[in-house]
């Protein structure tokens, strides 16, 4: 890793949030009220803008990964934070290169791996009217599921949204998988001569390819495509605008672009046809929508509040069900959400527990060769950044 030449390095991380703290130190810390009742966003375009007189050392933090991924060559960076001490905002970079725009707070952009949290909502919705229960096994309803691919026994709906089934993932797939539109059996049959082993219950391992059943399941018991569905259950409920399925009618309005660079080329990453229609990586939704969509389920309005806590388990794990865990100091409880990763992007957002203090982010990266990872060392430092901003908020 190389984070110090290209990223937020560990050592500025921490020079900023010592100097945030003593700010923080000096106006003390209370405990956090309960949840407020709406978390709808409050759209500011222009950068580092608070919404609150209150102290804010969160500010420090946040305004430093912004000025450094801009430094590295990220072409845009946008951040909302919400927290009972103040509300804070920037926008900075451009729209693309081509036409140079400033990005705005409102601008779409890919999420990524963030995408799997919307469709476990819609497997949760399944479990919470009795079509299916979580420690049944997928083939229970999809019996076709052993012919598309070999797995070593049964795997439970559980297993799979919890990244503890050990199917392998498409990524690692020794066919030439291209960029081009997939189906979700096509997606599992990349995987069908890698070796299986483990089965439900294993230990984590995070692969894309556990959603792609999940999408053949929901599509299955709902008789309709899996964008559709996360439409009806996540999307339309919150009244969100600009949260939708890449490769649908009407496509996004205000697109961030998200550039790799491969031998001195330069490639444009924005509505990659891989992303199209997947249960893993293929929404757009911006910053504020996300905070409000985390918001939301935190709360228990897309959800039973019992559904949300079933998806914050297993306590102690990195991933529950459809949702990171991140530690939080602040109240020695744990923050939720996802992080979501592109190429030529990474977009973030998590919760507290009690609703009190969000923050959400994407990121246009620098334009460098660039391959697609859950964890890889930028959306960690990226992960890392956001929780450091939300201790300081408590």
């Amino acid at each position: 890793m190389q984070a110090a030449a290209h990223g937020f390095s560990s050592s500025r991380l921490a020079a900023a949030v010592a100097a945030a703290a003593l700010v923080a130190s000096l106006a003390g810390c209370t405990s956090a009220p309960d949840p407020p009742d709406q978390q709808s966003p409050t759209v500011q375009s222009s950068p580092a803008t608070a919404t609150a007189p209150a102290p804010r050392a969160f500010v420090a933090v946040l305004e430093k990964y912004s000025e450094e991924m801009r430094a590295a060559g990220a072409t845009a960076v946008i951040i909302q934070m919400k927290s009972r001490v103040g509300d804070w905002s920037s926008a900075e970079g451009v729209r693309s290169l081509e036409n140079q725009e400033p990005v705005q707070l409102t601008d779409q952009t890919h999420i990524g791996d963030i995408t799997m949290t919307m469709v476990a909502v819609s497997v949760m919705k399944l479990v919470e009217e009795g079509k299916i229960q979580l420690d049944d096994p997928i083939q229970k309803y999809l019996p076709d599921f052993e012919s598309i691919i070999k797995p070593p026994g049964p795997i439970t709906i559980r297993s799979l949204l919890s990244h503890r089934s050990e199917m392998p993932h498409h990524w690692d797939s020794p066919i030439d998988i291209g960029n081009r539109r997939f189906t979700h059996e096509e997606r599992l049959s990349f995987v069908a001569a890698m070796s299986w082993t483990g089965g439900s219950g294993s230990r984590y391992y995070y692969s894309n390819t556990n959603y792609s059943a999940l999408a053949l399941l929901v599509e299955k018991l709902r008789g309709k495509d899996i964008g559709a569905v996360i439409h009806t259950d996540n999307v339309e409920p919150l009244g969100l605008q600009d949260t939708l399925m890449s490769g649908g009618d009407p496509g996004p309005q205000r697109m961030v672009h998200g550039y790799t660079k491969e031998n001195g080329e330069l490639f444009d990453n924005t509505l990659a046809p891989f992303h199209a229609g997947s249960p893993d990586t293929g929404m757009i939704s911006t910053v504020p929508e996300l905070n409000t969509y985390f918001a939301a389920l935190q709360k228990g309005t897309l959800l039973t509040l019992q559904s949300v806590q079933e998806m914050h388990q297993a306590k102690y794990e990195t991933f529950g069900l459809g949702l990171v865990r991140r530690y939080d100091s602040c109240s020695n409880n744990d923050y939720f959400g996802h992080v979501g990763v592109v190429r030529g992007y990474a977009a973030l957002a998590l919760i507290s527990a009690d609703g009190s203090r969000q923050v959400a982010m994407a990121v246009s990266r620098a334009p460098v060769p660039d391959l697609i990872g859950f964890d890889d060392w930028r959306s960690l430092e990226m992960s890392e950044v956001a929780v450091a901003a939300l201790d300081l908020a408590c």
